[in-house]
């Protein structure tokens, strides 16, 4: 069994390197966190504990 299995997770599109991965939710911080497969460029997207998050698939652009 993936150690991620089960785990809320988000899509996520890193421009940085054209390429898509998902991050997953650590409870911790309130947030999807995870890093581009390729450069590891960190993304963090913050949620709101009681309502969530709609949206599953994000865009991380270049800076």
């Amino acid at each position: 069994m993936a150690k991620n299995a089960g785990k809320k997770y988000i899509g996520v599109h890193f421009e940085c390197c054209g390429v898509y991965t998902r991050i997953y939710y650590d409870s911790k911080q309130n947030a999807y966190v995870g890093n581009c497969p390729l450069c590891r460029r960190p993304v963090r997207v913050l949620v709101d504990p009681s309502t969530g998050i709609e949206a599953r698939f994000f865009k991380a652009k270049k800076n």
